[in-house]
């Protein structure tokens, strides 16, 4: 944060406001310009961006976005970038940023005004990468999906694809494909074809501006939780039978659309639903017990031997609800900050010591996600 501060008074100093942008640095070469800007928080980019053409032009650029946001991911533990994005009853969506919860008394929130806010209520969040936020708007005959940069204000509507038959059940999934730089959606819906279960799965490219139906989803989901954004791949909790009595985690691949089974923890039971999450950029598997809650993380993806138990927290609300825990950002000076639906708790668990953060203009909430502030927009991507 101090660094950040340190570039705006720099900025400040040697580049005051003027209508002619060429007259304002005569001794500083663009590449030294270029690498103060990429410290710079979004918000203070999107005010230079109103200095002149030049930098609206510069900062608008695709590949700006890119270097800033390798540069914005360069300290995986850094909070300076992050924000809360709460989705609260009554049509809003708030923010707040996460080193408020985590080192101020309290934390403000902010309103979003969404996109597609006249079509209904948004009824999922279905995950965020790289500062895009992917949201669901349902129905029965079709579903409406945005793919939202709260940071910059910049949202693109996929074009609808309604459905082909009557359904079981639809879930989506977020993620990036890192060889073919493209961000995608992932639908996969349950249809009932002669009393057998079919899951027709559909990709949507935001490069190509298009769906595209892939191979059918080889398991069995029973509940319409998003998929999980690892590595280039969504997983989910499937099984192999209508029993329920052998569960795993599958995989796709979003840069090569193959199916793969992601080996469990060896403390996994096949009998019990492994429940899946994301932490930081790990894939974090939770087991639950009589009080607890125990933690594993993935810490190199695809490898079963990386596999390493975090953390055990007692619960915080209805057990009944272990289902709907949801890890949200682990400090490794031992505070990790988890929602229990629809509470935050922030757990201490050197001092086994909990509290529960509060944010001013938030009273309840549905859904909770971690957003990266990022210069990304959805639309250059088409």
């Amino acid at each position: 944060m101090e660094s950040q501060n340190h570039c705006s008074s720099f900025l400040h100093h040697f580049f005051p406001r003027s209508q002619n942008c060429t007259t304002t640095m005569p001794h500083i070469p663009n590449e030294i310009v270029l690498e103060i800007l990429y410290l710079l928080p979004v918000k203070s980019l999107m005010r230079l961006k109103c200095v002149c053409k030049s930098w609206r032009l510069m900062i608008s650029d695709p590949e700006f976005a890119k270097k800033q946001l390798i540069v914005a991911k360069k300290e995986p533990g850094n909070l300076d970038n992050l924000r809360l994005i709460l989705h609260s009853p009554y049509l809003r969506i708030k923010s707040c940023s996460l080193p408020s919860i985590f080192y101020d008394p309290f934390g403000y929130s902010i309103n979003h005004d969404y996109p597609g806010r006249d079509l209904g209520v948004i009824n999922e969040i279905v995950g965020s990468y790289d500062g895009l936020v992917c949201i669901c708007i349902r129905d029965m005959e079709k579903d409406t999906i945005f793919v939202w940069n709260p940071s910059i204000r910049e949202s693109r509507m996929l074009p609808t694809r309604p459905f082909e038959q009557l359904f079981f059940l639809v879930s989506y999934a977020f993620g990036y494909d890192s060889i073919a730089d493209d961000y995608k959606v992932v639908r996969v819906v349950s249809c009932s074809v002669d009393e057998l279960y079919e899951y027709k799965v559909e990709v949507f490219s935001l490069k190509s501006n298009s769906w595209r139906k892939i191979r059918n989803f080889p398991y069995l989901l029973f509940i319409d939780e998003a998929g999980k954004h690892v590595n280039g791949s969504i997983n989910w909790a499937v099984s192999r039978d209508r029993n329920n009595d052998h569960w795993f985690i599958a995989s796709l691949n979003l840069a090569t659309e193959s199916y793969q089974v992601v080996q469990q923890p060896d403390c996994a039971v096949e009998t019990v639903k492994p429940i899946l999450r994301v932490l930081g950029c790990q894939l974090c598997v939770m087991f639950e017990y009589d009080e607890t809650i125990d933690l594993w993380v993935m810490q190199e993806y695809g490898v079963k031997e990386s596999w390493r138990k975090l953390v055990t927290v007692p619960f915080y609300s209805d057990p009944f609800h272990a289902n709907y825990a949801k890890p949200l950002f682990y400090l490794k000076d031992g505070a990790i900050l988890i929602d229990f639906y629809g509470m935050l708790v922030l757990y201490n668990f050197h001092r086994n010591e909990s509290t529960s953060p509060m944010i001013y203009g938030v009273h309840h909430y549905h859904e909770v996600e971690v957003y990266l502030e990022s210069m990304v927009s959805p639309n250059s991507y088409n």
